[in-house]
């Protein structure tokens, strides 16, 4: 059996083995995190996630360019994603871990692509000889 390599957290520095984060670290980043999601991890918001996934019997009903298919891996999706607006407790829709994650993805970088972040430099291709990405 092999073991995994030592590394260091990306936060304290401490060695880990097979995670970015110690146990420490993890546990605060994941406060942080709902610190900023207050209504996120509620029963009533659970259950209705549940609900709604439960409906669905292990089939994905799709995106416009991905018929419906079967499916044992179903997650809420919003409608309007949250982080283009969209509100916490806004309609959901049930799709497929797969689709969920690709019309995230989507949706994200139509979204950066018009509204970078200040703090993020645009990043375009050389046009030199010189191979790579090139901060403009």
């Amino acid at each position: 059996m092999t073991r995994t390599l030592l590394r260091a957290c990306l936060d304290c520095g401490k060695q880990v083995r097979g995670k970015p984060r110690c146990g420490t670290c993890t546990a605060r980043v994941a406060r942080a995190k709902a610190a900023k999601r207050p209504g996120m991890r509620t029963y009533s918001e659970t259950e209705r996630r549940r609900r709604l996934v439960a409906d669905h019997r292990a089939w994905c009903p799709g995106l416009e360019d991905h018929p419906a298919h079967p499916s044992a891996d179903l997650v809420a999706d919003h409608v309007v994603e949250v982080a283009v607006s969209g509100l916490e407790t806004g309609p959901l829709r049930v799709l497929c871990r797969q689709e969920n994650s690709r019309r995230s993805a989507r949706v994200l970088a139509r979204y950066m692509a018009r509204d970078p972040s200040p703090a993020e430099q645009p990043i375009t291709l050389s046009t030199s000889g010189d191979s790579g990405p090139v901060v403009a």
